[in-house]
């Protein structure tokens, strides 16, 4: 519902393979990542901080990829939409989100819930501030699929609140602040 139409200047850190976050998003994932490393579970950073730039090439690529299978562009640009965030519209741009993957399993689909990390992260990072951004069943309420690899920085009173009433991002702030 909100576009960014160019470039953010954040103050972003770096938090390891090139990978930036916003200050306290970085602070508190590496808090994350060492307290699941201590429970034998290691975390694979894949995505993070994104450029308006770098959207709008995933986006396009996304878009040509289905027309190559035979998609109209008109339904590509749609389908791609639901897949890949429209280019102004990806947390990524605002340095508070993470794709998040197990090593030994790198596919961005739903098999990677199944994963030690995600099982790990599922029930843990909420106390780090971040919730699963895109949780199954609310495709129709985040218009985005399931993707249990994105996680997304809320702080930790909102995490907590988030995962212990079992909704998603826009449900919390609907009920919360009515919106």
């Amino acid at each position: 519902d909100y576009i960014l139409r160019d470039e953010l200047d954040l103050d972003l850190v770096s938090i390891g393979n090139g990978h930036q976050l916003e200050p306290l998003a970085a602070e508190k994932l590496t808090e994350m990542v060492n307290d699941a490393k201590k429970d034998g579970v290691n975390i694979n950073v894949t995505s993070s901080y994104r450029t308006y730039a770098k959207q709008v090439d995933l986006f396009k690529n996304k878009i040509a990829r289905l027309e190559g299978s035979g998609y109209s562009h008109e339904k590509a640009v749609k389908e791609a939409g639901t897949v890949v965030a429209v280019p102004g519209t990806s947390e990524h741009q605002l340095g508070l989100a993470v794709d998040i993957v197990d090593l030994d399993h790198q596919l961005l689909d739903e098999s990677q819930e199944q994963t030690a990390v995600q099982q790990w992260l599922m029930t843990n990072s909420w106390r780090y501030g971040f919730i699963l951004r895109y949780p199954t069943a609310k495709t129709e309420t985040t218009g985005i699929i399931y993707e249990p690899w994105h996680y997304r920085y809320v702080g930790q009173e909102a995490a907590a609140e988030i995962y212990q009433q079992g909704v998603c991002l826009e449900e919390y702030i609907a009920a919360k602040y009515g919106a």
